[in-house]
């Protein structure tokens, strides 16, 4: 028995491209307000659609992030402080650095399992903070100053952001759609089973989390430029690691758009609507993810596309990509004759 193929379809990259172009224009024309809003939300956007592909579509519920973005961000600093080299170095230094370290890190962390692995990534985050914190070469606890004349504001960050952004957000659609994906959904969904059918569990997780990891240290160095003076305190806070857990459930987890509508709900309409009631905005946050994990655990997105199709009538039964938007098990996929599950499954694989 062997896995099925997941069909090739051709509109989700080109709108994603189409997009990319549209926004990346934008940094010409945007005021440095909302060039700075925007660059923000295309960072988060990154964090929560790494993530998603390592827990959404991996089962790997990392609390780890913040490493991630603390190595992108002092990758990028030191050397930009440390070598005088050009930001566009400083940029390709990030991913590297966090690759390297997911990579360091991966022998250990990929023999635990669920709540042992968030556990350690965890861990590992406030490790590597309070290694920075006493680490004088990058700054010790005041963190580092860029030059702000050689990093790229305006409208060159929002564009560099854009890219960032579109990574992730290819990233999570090469998850989606490709036989990869389906190999990695398998080994969430049923680790023994999968790898009972030859799915090799081990490279796939560790081909899930090296760009993962890649994609937040990229997203690290963008915020680096944005801040321009770093911190271990800032960078390097769990809530990056929080944050991103946060705006993919909430949007819905292992989906396409899910952590998109999460990003907008949590930091647009939470963090900065209530940014003059920092504690309010954080009790509702933890009001907000309880009711979603206790209602409506795959999150607002699935939620808003089961209504819809309520609204809009049962779907055809002949439809061949009924399988997508059910949720049903990897292993179950192609039985067109099963009623779809009950929406209460934990997880929904949803088109888009």
């Amino acid at each position: 028995m062997t896995l099925p193929t997941v069909p090739r379809r051709w509109w989700p990259a080109s709108a994603l491209l189409l997009s990319t172009v549209v926004c990346f224009a934008l940094g010409g024309v945007l005021d440095n307000g909302t060039l700075d809003l925007g660059v923000t939300l295309l960072c988060y956007l990154a964090i929560a659609q790494a993530w998603n592909v390592l827990a959404g579509f991996g089962g790997l519920v990392s609390l780890g992030a913040a490493a991630f973005v603390a190595t992108g961000s002092y990758a990028a600093a030191l050397v930009l402080v440390h070598t005088g080299l050009g930001w566009p170095l400083a940029v390709a230094a990030a991913p590297v650095t966090a690759m390297l370290l997911s990579l360091l890190l991966s022998a250990a962390l990929l023999r635990l399992r669920g709540d042992y692995f968030s556990i350690g990534t965890l861990a590992i985050a406030i490790a590597l903070q309070a290694l920075i914190r006493n680490w004088s070469w990058a700054g010790g606890a005041s963190g580092v100053t860029l030059p702000a004349d050689a990093v790229p504001s305006g409208g060159n960050l929002f564009q560099l952001a854009v890219l960032v952004a579109a990574l992730a957000m290819a990233l999570t659609l090469y998850a989606r759609y490709s036989d990869f994906g389906l190999r990695l959904a398998a080994i969430r969904d049923n680790e023994p089973a999968a790898a009972g059918l030859g799915v090799a569990v081990r490279r796939h997780q560790l081909a899930a989390l090296l760009p993962s990891s890649g994609i937040t240290g990229l997203a690290g160095a963008v915020i680096a430029f944005q801040f321009v003076v770093i911190s271990p305190d800032g960078v390097a806070s769990v809530s990056w690691s929080l944050n991103a857990v946060l705006m993919t459930v909430v949007g819905g987890t292992g989906t396409i758009l899910g952590p998109v509508l999460g990003v907008g709900v949590v930091y647009y309409g939470l963090t900065r609507g209530l940014q003059s009631e920092q504690t309010l905005s954080l009790v509702i946050e933890g009001i907000l993810l309880i009711g979603i994990v206790r209602f409506a655990p795959q999150g607002v997105w699935p939620l808003l596309c089961r209504a819809a199709r309520r609204l809009l009538g049962p779907r055809p039964d002949s439809d061949s990509d009924s399988d997508s938007d059910t949720g049903r098990p990897v292993a179950d996929r192609g039985k067109k004759d099963e009623p779809a599950p009950a929406g209460t499954e934990p997880v929904a694989l949803d088109a888009v």
